[in-house]
């Protein structure tokens, strides 16, 4: 509760800092805040809400895309045998792909631009895995597994207009409009640092126009463990080792005790 009222009271902040006028910009620029920026991992983790506020230029749709580091995996690939027994055919290598991949919009990405503007912005799961890409046949699987574990997630017109900017989008007004969504992250979200990207589209054009870094750290218990497990794996198995076989004993202890109130 605590993180969710600082996010509303720093995005509430955001939405009424003045910004400068259109004709004081040389160049489209937009603005980006990620409330927290920082997470800790501890051991009362269990994922985290990350809000976003936004500002863009009038006329313009927008999309926010976070994204952790890429990584290389390997799928089973299934075939029948004889026609008969499904077995293992292989594997499936894809290469360059976010751990972390989600997307807030405005307007389903359909609408923001053609398939190759949205290619060359990330935006979309063919983005990811090109249709000429090996294992490109098995891109809804992987995708599938992905978002089950809510690690990949497209959210379109998620990425809400906020209050008067609704109303000035309506009417045609040249104020910037601001902007506003949250992602969702699990508790398998691993450590690291995330990029931010606020992508403007107008008139099948597209401009970047701020970016944020999200920070996920372990911290407390969990960094001990983790920092013995890497850096002192002796010391860690012999602890793991110790603290099994006390609460084995402790266990039996326990259970004998009830036996014998039962007698």
């Amino acid at each position: 509760m605590r993180h969710a009222s600082v996010a509303a009271i720093a995005l509430a902040i955001f939405s009424v800092l003045p910004r400068p006028a259109a004709s004081q910009t040389a160049s489209v620029t937009g603005d980006l805040m990620v409330v927290p920026e920082r997470v800790e991992i501890d051991l009362a983790y269990n994922g985290a809400n990350i809000e976003v506020g936004a500002e863009v230029p009038a006329g313009y749709e927008a999309a926010v895309r976070l994204m952790s580091r890429s990584e290389r995996l390997e799928l089973k690939k299934l075939g029948k045998k004889a026609g008969l027994l499904w077995m293992g055919a292989g594997t499936v290598t894809f290469e360059n792909i976010p751990v972390v991949y989600q997307v807030l919009s405005t307007a389903p990405l359909a609408d923001l631009g053609p398939p190759a503007l949205r290619a060359q912005w990330m935006l979309g799961y063919e983005s990811l895995i090109p249709d000429h890409a090996p294992g490109a046949d098995l891109r809804g699987e992987l995708v599938g597994l992905k978002e089950h574990g809510g690690l990949f997630a497209l959210r379109e017109g998620a990425l809400m207009r906020r209050g008067e900017s609704a109303s000035l989008v309506a009417t045609g007004a040249d104020a910037p409009q601001r902007l506003r969504g949250t992602f969702r992250l699990p508790a398998s979200a691993p450590a690291g640092d995330y990029s931010v990207d606020l992508i403007g589209f107008k008139d099948q054009r597209a401009v970047h126009l701020a970016s944020a870094t999200l920070h996920i750290e372990h911290a407390g218990a969990v960094k001990i463990m983790r920092h013995l497990a890497l850096d002192h794996g002796l010391t860690y198995g012999g602890a793991a080792s110790l603290i099994a076989i006390v609460v084995g004993l402790l266990t039996g202890v326990l259970f004998r005790s009830k036996s014998n109130e039962g007698h």
